[in-house]
């Protein structure tokens, strides 16, 4: 079966349609912000109306403009992903990006980056801000040598102190050392719960100042203490036991004849 002929004037129609779409203003075509989901990056949205106003600032943004992108460099049909070892070598974003735009290695532009919480039994959370290192380091200083993007396993502080995970830069170095574990675990404070005569408060912003964590952790209090706390009494103290071990009359006052400096409501 041979195809109908397309009427010429069906030709002509669809020609000044064509010219009428390059003459309208790109707003009124109303183009819209591309989102793409990437499994180890996040959401990158990519703004039509960002790109307008820094390509064309001046001449005003027609239907026309569109060829600036379309086709040379993306094709208006299909959806095939770039990744960022295409991308360094031209392709997609990379065909400004690095050369007539910011740097690829500025990801926080696109790629949206926020605080990554680390659960750590017994010292409690862990919080890492990116917005703080990333204001001193680019992102390709960490990814995807040190962290993969995503999820990524656990690293113990062993570990760390050979150089793994965060101990690759804080290493009292580049930055300030793992033993300063106040800096990035939050001690806060610790009830000890007594008979007679009352609980005891411990708190860590008091002895901080004066102590490293390594000075109690874990040779004095291992780490959960407050969790799984073996009883003591005051005659375990007396004998170096627990708060004892500092609280002796010559690192600290005696626990000895001074309970109301320890013991709560006294």
């Amino acid at each position: 079966m041979k195809p109908l002929p397309v009427p010429a004037t069906f030709t002509a129609m669809l020609a000044a349609l064509f010219f009428m779409l390059i003459a309208i203003p790109a707003a009124a075509l109303e183009v819209l912000d591309y989102v793409y989901s990437i499994r180890e990056g996040g959401t990158v949205v990519f703004s039509h109306d960002k790109h307008f106003k820094a390509l064309l600032p001046k001449d005003g943004v027609t239907g026309d403009s569109c060829t600036i992108c379309h086709t040379t460099i993306y094709s208006t049909r299909g959806r095939r992903t770039f990744t960022m070892a295409e991308m360094y070598k031209g392709r997609s974003c990379g065909a400004c990006h690095g050369k007539r735009a910011f740097s690829l290695s500025k990801c926080g532009l696109c790629h949206t980056v926020k605080d990554v919480t680390y659960r750590v039994f017994p010292t409690g959370d862990v919080v890492f801000p990116h917005t703080v290192h990333i204001s001193k380091i680019q992102c390709d200083a960490c990814h995807p040598r040190l962290f993969k993007a995503g999820r990524n396993r656990p690293v113990g502080m062993a570990a760390m102190e050979k150089g793994k995970s965060c101990g690759a830069c804080h290493n009292a170095k580049k930055a300030f050392a793992l033993g300063d574990c106040s800096r990035c675990h939050l001690a806060g404070n610790v009830l000890m719960k007594a008979k007679k005569p009352w609980a005891v408060t411990f708190n860590h912003a008091a002895h901080l100042p004066a102590y490293k964590c390594i000075d109690c952790h874990p040779g004095i209090f291992r780490l959960g203490y407050e969790k799984s706390r073996p009883r003591m009494t005051m005659t375990d103290m007396s004998n170096g036991k627990s708060c004892g071990a500092c609280h002796d009359d010559r690192t600290a006052f005696t626990a000895r004849l001074n309970c109301h400096r320890c013991h709560d409501n006294m």
